[in-house]
């Protein structure tokens, strides 16, 4: 952890100046596809945008290249070369794009590709060994050699849960909106009871309230997970609790996409939640706005992050930082959006402060924690 930490404080002074090194002017704006080189380091990086037709991911595109390219310039330039490549989402353009990163013998790939593209990048790689950063959720399944690197609010309540069972929760019941749902509550269930608590079957809501069958567990449970979808969480829980008192001290953990009605539901007051966002203008916002005009989004976050990640282990390891015992190293690193480490099947687990509902709003509880 200490790699990202020592890099993080030292861009964090206020006479930052972005480096003279050559293609390091800002990206963004540009409107033909991009391909610029950062930095002079031994160790080769490259970064692997694919452009899309939809506004959104290309503005998500720019941000995440950005932070990248921001960590190099005030990191080390002096550690690693970043190739920023730009691509068309047509399959021959993804697997062209990867022969050209294969040819400058990049050691690890960070990317905007999706889905079946990574089989087009490893194709175009011609069987090379590069682990890819991908800008994706632990939701979606990944590759091989691909890690997840963006948290979800799937992620957010696992940690959220997690605080509950710190402060005492032992016993949980998480409420899900659909089938689609359902699945990822899964997973939710999996970490929360591998943090030691017992977790009731997944109840997937009917008509926006608990089936009968499913009351006969309400009053055992102190913890209540609300996944994402579930609409209108006040009413629920006031049907539910109706029907079934609830167990005394009971907590509620909930999601950030709560709604200001919700937000000001009494029956919501005091729930936890988990918020990853929090600290990006506080640790690089000087520096993106200087270089970049704008102030950082948690897209540019994730991209610094990324890059930052990149810089600390090939400081220490060279051209063979990018194996995955180093990239999971159980000690995990420290970035703008908090202390962060890769796990088994490339999942990423991210720390975030912890806030509860109170008066109409999310209330700032507790700082995340130094460690993972």
């Amino acid at each position: 952890m200490v790699l990202v930490l020592a890099a993080l404080a030292s861009c964090q002074t206020d006479d930052f100046k972005p480096s003279a090194a050559e293609g390091a002017a800002p990206v963004a704006g540009n409107t033909g596809l991009y391909n610029q080189t950062l930095g002079s380091g031994p160790v080769k990086v490259a970064y692997l945008g694919v452009r899309r037709a939809d506004q959104p991911s290309r503005q998500a595109d720019s941000e995440y290249r950005d932070g990248a390219a921001l960590a190099v310039n005030t990191l080390g330039s002096d550690v690693v070369t970043l190739t920023l490549l730009e691509t068309t989402d047509k399959p021959e353009a993804i697997e062209a794009a990867a022969k050209t990163l294969a040819h400058q013998q990049v050691s690890l790939i960070i990317t905007t590709a999706r889905g079946a593209e990574f089989e087009l990048v490893q194709r175009g790689l011609g069987g090379l060994d590069v682990p890819m950063i991908a800008f994706q959720t632990n939701d979606v399944p990944s590759p091989p050699n691909v890690y997840a690197f963006v948290s979800s609010p799937a992620d957010s309540l696992i940690e959220s849960a997690s605080f509950a069972m710190a402060e005492g929760a032992t016993h949980a019941v998480i409420l899900a909106a659909s089938p689609a749902e359902k699945l990822e509550a899964e997973r939710i269930a999996a970490q929360i009871k591998a943090f030691g608590a017992k977790v009731e079957p997944i109840i997937e809501l009917a008509g926006g309230a608990l089936p009968s069958k499913a009351l006969s567990s309400w009053s055992k449970a102190d913890m209540v997970v609300l996944m994402p979808g579930v609409k209108s969480p006040g009413e629920v829980l006031k049907k539910a609790d109706a029907a079934k008192p609830p167990r005394p001290g009971r907590r509620i953990v909930a999601s950030a996409v709560l709604t200001p009605q919700d937000l000001n539901e009494p029956k919501l007051t005091g729930s936890i939640v988990c918020r990853y966002d929090q600290n990006v203008q506080s640790r690089i916002g000087n520096r993106f706005m200087s270089s970049y005009g704008m102030p950082a989004s948690a897209q540019a976050g994730y991209g610094f992050d990324a890059m930052a990640m990149s810089i600390g282990l090939a400081g220490r390891w060279g051209k063979v930082a990018f194996a995955p015992e180093r990239l999971m190293s159980p000690d995990g690193f420290s970035g703008s959006l908090g202390v962060f480490r890769l796990e088994g099947e490339r999942k990423i687990r991210r720390n975030c402060d912890i806030f509860k509902v109170a008066k109409g709003s999310y209330v700032f509880f507790q700082k995340a924690p130094p460690t993972l």
